[in-house]
């Protein structure tokens, strides 16, 4: 539960187990890429006369 980043009490006592199992299968990672840019159709017809 390290990579969850809770503490020993909140992993022990105040979380249910299964809330744990769900948590830990829907943890966020780390996105990679390229970063998407918005355009307006403005723009867009822009590029396409260049």
């Amino acid at each position: 539960m390290d990579s969850l980043h809770l503490t020993y009490d909140e992993v022990v006592n105040q979380i249910p187990y299964r809330n744990l199992i769900i948590m830990q299968k829907d943890k966020q990672h780390e996105a990679f890429g390229d970063v998407v840019k918005k355009i307006s159709g403005k723009e867009l017809a822009n590029r396409r006369r260049k």
